[in-house]
């Protein structure tokens, strides 16, 4: 099973920037407490291995949940939102490819927007919707 969640509000989200690459717009205190409020939930879910994108936002959320797991977080560059240009097929395919490479087990994937709409469109046949701020979607 994957458990997504979207990387809390970062001072690029807060200002109304676009980030796409860009590695490194930190947390706001609102997004640290979204990641605090994540992972309080997230410690009911049975997890077993924790992976995030590596832009800052994403790993300052995964490190807050992982940290209330007691798990390592493991980096997945395939995981970042998309670039600034870069086609979104190229986002679903690589999305793809960082998903068959998850291990049996529960999977809580810290990651972007755009990424977790294509993942779970892609799992549930469903359209892509955004996840807002903190939520946690569970995928089976």
């Amino acid at each position: 099973m994957i458990v997504w969640l979207r990387h809390g509000q970062s001072t690029w989200n807060a200002a109304g920037r676009l980030q796409g690459h860009t590695p490194y717009p930190p947390l706001t205190e609102l997004g640290l407490e979204q990641a605090y409020a994540a992972a309080a939930e997230a410690v009911t879910l049975g997890i077993d291995r924790v992976v995030s994108s590596p832009a800052v936002r994403a790993r300052q959320t995964a490190l807050v949940v992982a940290r209330a797991l007691g798990l390592p977080v493991h980096l997945d560059p395939r995981l970042v939102e998309q670039g600034h240009g870069e086609p979104i097929d190229l986002v679903d395919a690589r999305t793809a490819a960082a998903l068959a490479d998850l291990p049996d087990g529960t999977t809580l994937v810290v990651s972007h927007g755009d990424v977790i709409a294509l993942a779970v469109s892609r799992a549930t046949g469903g359209p892509a919707r955004l996840p807002d701020n903190g939520e946690l979607q569970i995928v089976p």
